[in-house]
């Protein structure tokens, strides 16, 4: 299977401080890839140069073959990568269905409002079609970013925490839409601490401690490998929330 991301020696530094040391993975078209780590192992600065928020010092980022390493998020977004953060991102003052109209405001077609209604009965949200994001819970502030990230029908969504401090039902919820998604060909890059529902989502599991690639592959494989097992001691247990 080919690879619609291919990472390659990224460094990224502030300061004196090198947060992405070399790192170097790909995520297989259509294919969903967890990115784990301890705190500070630089798993957010990662997704932060793969969209374009921040320009890597040095390496290469190749999005469906072609060089994108320094390029702006929107233009990571034309090329077909979204994003997701730890703490959703939404416009408050505005109703879920405008949030979902924001990234289609300067395409043309009347068609956009019916995609915006259908991606939130995707997730439940029709009947806050008309309410202010200010009032809807965490978790589905959550599930309205991510339908967002979808409206441009990109090719990889790039996740992060999107199972922290959310409901269990909510979670339940994000898991299969992404699951659902995937099988109609979009592939995700999926940062979480969470490790039980990564293995049961990503067909594989990169794990970065110190800024670097430390492991990567099969889930099973990468969360019983000895250097995996190490970092996470050395930094606190898996499974509590991180940053990074």
């Amino acid at each position: 299977m080919s690879s619609i991301i291919e990472v390659q020696g990224l460094v990224k530094s502030f300061g004196g401080m090198t947060a992405v040391n070399g790192a170097s993975f790909e995520i297989p078209r259509g294919g969903i890839v967890g990115l784990i780590g301890p705190n500070g192992s630089g798993k957010t600065t990662t997704l932060n140069l793969l969209n374009g928020v921040l320009a890597p010092d040095s390496g290469s980022i190749r999005v469906d073959g072609e060089e994108r390493a320094g390029r702006s998020s929107t233009a990571l977004v034309k090329a077909g990568v979204t994003r997701t953060f730890q703490n959703a991102r939404v416009f408050s003052t505005i109703t879920a269905i405008e949030n979902l109209l924001i990234p289609v405001l300067h395409s043309p077609g009347r068609h956009w409002t019916e995609k915006a209604e259908r991606l939130l009965e995707f997730v439940g949200l029709s009947s806050h079609r008309d309410t202010p994001a200010s009032e809807l819970s965490g978790g589905q502030q959550k599930l309205l970013e991510f339908v967002r990230a979808l409206m441009t029908d990109p090719k990889v969504v790039l996740m992060d925490e999107p199972f922290a401090g959310v409901h269990p039902s909510v979670k339940e919820v994000m898991r299969a839409r992404i699951l659902e998604r995937n099988a109609e060909g979009t592939a995700f890059l999926i940062v979480s601490h969470e490790i039980p529902d990564l293995t049961r989502l990503c067909s594989s599991i990169v794990c970065m401690a110190e800024g670097a690639v430390i492991a990567s592959g099969d889930p099973a494989h990468v969360t019983s490998d000895p250097r995996v097992i190490e970092a996470y001691l050395g930094h606190g247990p898996a499974g509590r929330g991180e940053r990074g």
